[in-house]
């Protein structure tokens, strides 16, 4: 029996089945968030003759590597891949927006394995190497902790591009330089290192909940988009109800695109709803011993809809690992409103600039480390009464901690932002924030109760 049947055997029972690795990546996703859910089997390294996983972390695939100890693999750093990828077309060129544009650093996460998740905006008979990404999703996996976590990017965030000196959005990677450089991108501007990727288009997501029997979805409210796009550049309008709904495949990726009444920060987190809805429907079901027999007719049938550079033997030994994830176990991050800040270029696009501050903080949540809290204090030097309490409001609106506000004894006429954390990116994250340039940051040498002062002047607007 093959190193695979074997693994099957040990979750499922005595399955035999041969198949390509495309044919098994369809269902990954779902089988890392779900995992056998066996509580008969033993866990990893136990003793007694069971399938030891091991979690192979290697940039190139192989169809059969050999089998590693889990100890031996888990090293104390993320590994980086090997391959530089150059673009191989020209992002999109534009204005310098204030943002840093050199590499985040990269966050170490002892035990942590990191695959990106690219759903494909395809089109029938577009090449899928051309395709830019609807999706893009980081999935970690702690060995160590046990613990998982996703994190989701708007495709209209606005980037430095890796080996580049443009700017473009992160939705156009994929497009540039295919997976790898997509991978780049992410690891550039989130400092979060990603081992391996799975690439799915629209065909790939729909079949898969069609595949489980439909997931069930509480809609959170009513939706009616008559302009969402169908396959040909046309329109094939989109309502719903609030409530809760049986989807069927074509319903959940309607319900996981659609843009109405709201931007890509909602869109994303339906888009990790259904993933855990699919993962709830699995468990619930428990489907995976029924799909895993199919899975030749799978890769039948959606072979030109997925890539992965996952072997059959880390989609195994990932699956083993994933059996003992439990739902308090996964973290659901985006990069949100609180982590972006609007920005229109020259030629008139909306776009968001990436607060890296707040990146940082969550690539520490994704790994289940402590983020730094920076704190911010405000003094009114205006003549405007309130004016202190209403942007202490505006703040905590997006996120930062404002742990004190005062009138000041003198008017200011500017507005100046002190900054005591030797972090000038937070300080001038925020003045961009509250819609002023980042000049107004002045770094002041010494040690105060909080690491921003806000003194606001009569120049100050409040941000609408």
């Amino acid at each position: 029996m093959s190193s695979f049947s074997k693994g099957i055997s040990r979750c499922f029972g005595v399955i035999t089945i041969t198949t390509g690795t495309a044919g098994m990546a369809v269902l990954v996703v779902t089988l890392l968030l779900a995992g056998c859910n066996n509580s008969s089997q033993a866990a990893p390294g136990a003793s007694n003759g069971a399938f030891t996983p091991s979690v192979v972390i290697t940039p190139q695939a192989t169809l059969t590597p050999a089998p590693t100890p889990i100890q031996e693999i888990i090293s104390t750093d993320v590994v980086s891949t090997d391959v530089v990828v150059t673009p191989t077309a020209t992002p999109e060129p534009d204005t310098t927006p204030p943002m840093d544009l050199n590499p985040m650093p990269v966050r170490k996460c002892s035990g942590c394995l990191n695959i990106l998740l690219l759903g494909l905006d395809q089109r029938p008979n577009e090449n899928p190497n051309l395709a830019q990404t609807d999706t893009m999703v980081i999935l970690s996996l702690n060995m160590t902790t046990h613990m998982a976590g996703m994190l989701s990017m708007p495709r209209d965030l606005f980037v430095p591009m890796p080996n580049s000196d443009k700017l473009g959005r992160i939705n156009t990677a994929m497009a540039i330089g295919g997976p790898r450089y997509a991978m780049q991108t992410v690891e550039y501007n989130t400092g979060i290192q990603t081992q391996h990727y799975i690439r799915v288009n629209f065909n790939a997501v729909s079949a898969l909940v069609d595949l489980v029997g439909g997931i069930d979805v509480n809609v959170d409210q009513d939706i009616n988009d008559p302009t969402y796009p169908d396959m040909n550049y046309g329109y094939d309008p989109f309502v719903i109800s609030k409530g809760m709904h049986h989807m069927d495949g074509a319903t959940a990726l309607k319900y996981a695109r659609t843009r109405h009444g709201a931007s890509d920060f909602y869109r994303m987190r339906r888009q990790q709803q259904i993933m855990l809805a699919l993962r709830d429907r699995v468990l619930s079901t428990n489907a995976i011993p029924q799909l895993l027999p199919k899975a030749p007719q799978i890769f039948s049938t959606l072979s030109s809809s997925i890539a992965t550079d996952l072997s059959l033997t880390d989609i195994i030994n990932l699956i083993s690992f994933a059996k003992d994830i439990t739902p308090d176990k996964i973290t659901r991050l985006s990069v949100d409103e609180h982590a972006t800040q609007d920005w229109i270029t020259n030629e008139g696009a909306d776009v968001l600039v990436p607060l890296r501050d707040r990146i940082s903080a969550l690539a520490a949540q994704l790994y289940n480390q402590t983020p730094t809290v920076l704190k911010v204090a405000i003094e009114n030097g205006s003549s405007t009464r309130g004016l202190a309490e209403s942007t202490q409001a505006f703040l905590q609106s997006k996120g930062y901690t404002v742990v004190g506000v005062m009138d000041s004894q003198a008017q200011y006429t500017n507005t100046v932002i002190y900054d005591y954390s030797g972090s000038s990116q937070f300080a001038q994250n925020l003045a961009l924030t509250i819609g002023l340039p980042k000049t107004v940051v002045t770094t002041t040498v010494g040690t105060n109760d909080v690491d921003v002062l806000v003194a606001l002047g009569e120049d100050y607007r409040p941000k609408q």
